[in-house]
């Protein structure tokens, strides 16, 4: 089930930040909402798209599938961020296979309206290209994650950049999220307790030298 939008709605979302009222008209005519629940599949890869998407609201998880059928963990989408990847500003392509983590709202634009549009506004141009800016970082974190970073590495780095997920979330899950196994992730995080970089406190770990942790991986 689609719902339409209006200027107003589109006013609060980043991608359209700056934007005037007849931007923002020409846009609601190419621009639905759809949710979607949990476990849920928005796109396999190399699907063929004809629709750029942007998360709303929700988590989504992109991953690829390895030539053993085995789940292999790229990235997480949040909030406010532009799911589609756009090759060159011409076309939609599908790199990995997309997959709901939590109930999501997604914005689902028609690219050759969306495209007629952007040609022609300089600030919704610029807002893609903020967009492109995020995703190139992540891939650049995919590559240290997954060639250059070793085990504990990977620990150290999600420490330090996003602690407070990583006390939000399982030892499984986590363990999912880097790559290595949860026996790996129980082993790294005993050592780290015990050379006191890290401690434990209500079952969260805290950090007890930034500068070692950080010095892992830098």
């Amino acid at each position: 089930m689609y719902q339409t939008v209006d200027t107003q709605y589109l006013q609060n979302i980043p991608l359209f930040h700056g934007l005037s009222q007849e931007e923002l008209e020409q846009l609601c005519p190419i621009i639905k909402v759809k949710s979607f629940e949990k476990g849920e599949i928005l796109y396999y890869e190399k699907d063929k798209q004809s629709e750029i998407y942007y998360l709303k609201s929700g988590l989504l998880k992109i991953y690829k599938i390895d030539r053993f059928d085995n789940e292999v963990f790229m990235y997480n989408l949040f909030n406010d961020t532009l799911i589609s990847e756009i090759t060159d500003f011409e076309k939609v392509g599908c790199f990995a296979n997309a997959e709901f983590v939590v109930a999501s709202d997604v914005l689902v634009i028609d690219f050759e309206g969306f495209k007629t549009i952007y040609e022609h506004s300089p600030r919704l141009m610029m807002q893609l290209l903020k967009e492109f800016a995020k995703k190139s970082n992540m891939m650049q974190c995919i590559i240290n994650r997954e060639i250059v970073f070793d085990g504990t590495a990977k620990v150290a780095f999600m420490l330090i950049n996003d602690l407070e997920r990583f006390n939000s979330l399982k030892k499984s899950e986590i363990a999912y999220m880097l790559n290595i196994q949860p026996e790996t992730l129980s082993r790294i995080l005993k050592k780290l307790t015990r050379n006191k970089m890290i401690g434990s406190r209500d079952g969260n770990i805290d950090i007890n030298d930034h500068e070692a942790l950080r010095a892992i991986f830098e």
